[in-house]
C-alpha cells in the first residue's frame, strides 16, 4: 500500500490543540483507508535491543471505552482499525482528544480508520479534524458524556480488513492478533517479547499461539496462571467457546501447560498440530507473514482464513506458556443480529469469497492441501 498521507500532531498535547488532516488512500475499490491519523510517540525500543510486539486489534465508535482500558494491560504499542461510516465518523474526534489528553493513551496508540467508498465514489477524500476548543480539563470532565453519544457503524463490519489495517500500521515487525475486548494477564508483553524475538524474525516459519478463556459474568477475571487455575477449578472460568465452538479454540495439554507455567518462571513453547480448517487459535506473527483474507464475509470463518494459510504455507504453531488472555461472559449462541449478518453473507458473499480463498491457497501452496485439509466455508 501506497503511505501518501500526512498528519500534523500537537507539539505539546496538553496545552495546544492543532487540525489533524490526513488524505486516505482506496484499497480494492472498495475501501478509503487512513493510516497513522493518531501515532503513538514511545516506540517502546529498551535497551535490550529486542522488537517490540504490537498488539493489533480492531473496533467500532462503540468500543471506546474497551479501546482506553486496553493501555493499562499492554506494555508495549498498540495498533488499532477502527471502522467508520457516516454515522460513526465523529469518533475521530473523541480520539484525537484522548490522544491529545491522555499521556499513556498517546504513548502506545496509534489509530487508524477505513470507511467503505460510497456508490459511484472514485476517489478517497482527505478527512480533516478542525481544532478544539476545549482544554483537557474539559474533555476530562465531559468525556463519559462524549463517549456515550457516539454510535457504531451501520454497515456490515469488514474485521479481517480491519486486522490487516492494524497489522500494517504496526510500529514494529511482531504483532499480537487480539479481539479488543479480550484482557491479557499480568506482564503479557513483557514476558513474551524474549522469546517472540529469538522464533520470530520473519524467515523462519514460526508462530506463536496463545491459550484464550472465558470468565462467568460478574467474576473476578484472572490475571495470572495460578488465579487460572483456581477459576477453572471452580468452574467460573473455562477455555474460550467451550459451548459455542469448542473446535475452533481448544488446544491440547492444559494441565501439562499449568505444570510447565508453574515449575519456572521462564516462558517457554510447545509445538502443537494444526486442529483443521475450523480452528482460529489467536497467534504472535511477523509483519512479513501471510494476512487475513480481507475479502471474507462478515463473522464466516474470518480468523480461520490466517490460520489455514500460515498451515498451507508450512508454518509450525508453538503454544507460549505462563501467558493468556481472558473474556468476561460464557457465549451459547450467537446473537440475533450476528446470526441476521451470517445469514446475509451466506446467501450473498459466502460462496464467491470461498471459491477465491480455496484457489489463491492450492496456487500459491500447491503442495500442502494434503497436510491441512481442505478448507471449507461452511
Amino acid at each position: 500500500m501506497s503511505r501518501d498521507y500526512w498528519v500534523e500532531q500537537p507539539d505539546f498535547p496538553d496545552e495546544t490543540s492543532k487540525n489533524y488532516s490526513i488524505q486516505t488512500e482506496i484499497f480494492e475499490q472498495q475501501y478509503c483507508i487512513g493510516y497513522n491519523f493518531l501515532e503513538g510517540t514511545d516506540g517502546f525500543r529498551d535497551d535490550d535491543g529486542l522488537e517490540p510486539i504490537t498488539l493489533a486489534t480492531h473496533a467500532t465508535s462503540d468500543m471506546m471505552g474497551t479501546l482506553e482500558k486496553m493501555t493499562s494491560m499492554w506494555h508495549g504499542p498498540i495498533s488499532v482499525g477502527i471502522f467508520i461510516d457516516y454515522h460513526s465518523s465523529q469518533v475521530l474526534e473523541y480520539l484525537a482528544e484522548v490522544h491529545r489528553c491522555d499521556e499513556e493513551f498517546r504513548r502506545k496508540m496509534t489509530i487508524h480508520f477505513a470507511i467503505r467508498q460510497s456508490a459511484f465514489q472514485t476517489s478517497c477524500p482527505s478527512i480533516h479534524i478542525p481544532k478544539s476548543n476545549r482544554t483537557c480539563w474539559m474533555f476530562r470532565s465531559e468525556q463519559d458524556i462524549l463517549r456515550s453519544r457516539l454510535s457504531g457503524p451501520f454497515q456490515l463490519y469488514p474485521s479481517n480488513l480491519m486486522r490487516n489495517v492494524a497489522r500494517h500500521g504496526a510500529k514494529s515487525d511482531i504483532h499480537f492478533i487480539m479481539d479488543a475486548d479480550m484482557i491479557v494477564s499480568e506482564g503479557f508483553a513483557q514476558k513474551v517479547k524474549k522469546i517472540a524475538n529469538q522464533m520470530i524474525d520473519g524467515k523462519s516459519k514460526h508462530v506463536l499461539a496463545v491459550r484464550r478463556f472465558e470468565s462467568v459474568n460478574g467474576t473476578y477475571l484472572p490475571r495470572t496462571h495460578f488465579e487460572l487455575k483456581q477459576s477453572m477449578l471452580y468452574s467460573k472460568t473455562f477455555e474460550f467457546h467451550h459451548r459455542f465452538f469448542p473446535q475452533g479454540h481448544h488446544i491440547d495439554n492444559l494441565e501439562q501447560w499449568f505444570d510447565i507455567s508453574e515449575r519456572t518462571d521462564e516462558v517457554s513453547t510447545q509445538e502443537i498440530p494444526y486442529a483443521g480448517f475450523e480452528w482460529e487459535v489467536q497467534v504472535i506473527l511477523h509483519r512479513s507473514d501471510p494476512y487475513n483474507a480481507a475479502y471474507f464475509p462478515s463473522r464466516i470463518k474470518v480468523m480461520h482464513s490466517l490460520i489455514y494459510a500460515l498451515c498451507r504455507a508450512d508454518y509450525t504453531f508453538n503454544v507460549l506458556s505462563h501467558v493468556f488472555d481472558v473474556h468476561e461472559g460464557i457465549k451459547h449462541t450467537n446473537t440475533i443480529y450476528s446470526k441476521a449478518t451470517i445469514a446475509h453473507q451466506e446467501a450473498y458473499a459466502m460462496n464467491v469469497a470461498g471459491e477465491r480463498y480455496i484457489n489463491e491457497m492450492n496456487e500459491k501452496y500447491p503442495n500442502t492441501e494434503e497436510k491441512c485439509g481442505k478448507f471449507s466455508m461452511v
